[in-house]
């Protein structure tokens, strides 16, 4: 898909309409992944601009913690651009929950992406059934998995599973309601950077 996005169209704002920051999110992934140049404005001038003025993300992200997710790159997006919550394998808990409710409401964001990944150590690990220190996590994803032993089919399930969660908050189920948010999921492949829009 090519939208026709020139860097200037990534200086993110609050207001964009939901379709248009997820087509931003597709692009950028398709910059990246066909490794192109990153021509986003990471200026001396730009921070002092996220200083003075605040930060206008398009799109929220709630995503694993696992050093290779890294959604600033993945989507290609520039400081101020993306509010990101991660935390490993991209489970919802009250803290998290916190966050997004922050973004959403306070920053206006219009666009929730949960964005999972292959190979999540942390759902590897409830796959096994080996919690060690990632037990509170695991615990929820195996709740997440029930019977389920594909891992990419897994990743969907745990990501549909923060999802659920995420549109339980009644702050957001009314944003969602009225047209003011959507809500979507996403799974990155670790092993080409493609993302896969669910």
């Amino acid at each position: 898909m090519t939208c026709g996005y020139t860097a200037d169209d990534f200086d993110g704002d609050a207001h964009v309409p939901p379709d248009e920051a997820l087509a931003r999110l597709a692009e950028g992934n398709r910059i990246y992944v066909e490794a192109l140049d990153h021509h986003r404005d990471l200026s001396p001038e730009r921070v002092r601009d996220l200083f003075e003025n605040g930060q206008r993300p398009f799109a929220t992200i709630v995503t694993c913690a696992d050093s290779r997710v890294v959604p600033e790159h993945i989507f290609m997006a520039g400081l101020g651009e993306v509010f990101v919550i991660r935390v490993a394998g991209n489970v919802v808990g009250p803290t998290e929950a916190a966050s997004v409710l922050y973004a959403c409401e306070h920053l206006h964001t219009r666009l929730l992406l949960v964005l999972g990944h292959t190979h999540c150590g942390a759902i590897k690990a409830a796959l096994d059934g080996e919690a060690g220190p990632l037990a509170p996590i695991t615990e929820r994803i195996t709740a997440a998995l029930g019977s389920e032993r594909d891992p990419y089919r897994a990743s969907v399930l745990n990501t549909e599973a923060a999802i659920d969660e995420l549109r339980a908050l009644p702050e957001l189920a009314a944003l969602e309601h009225a047209g003011r948010l959507m809500v979507r999921g996403a799974i990155y492949h670790t092993h080409c950077g493609v993302v896969d829009f669910l």
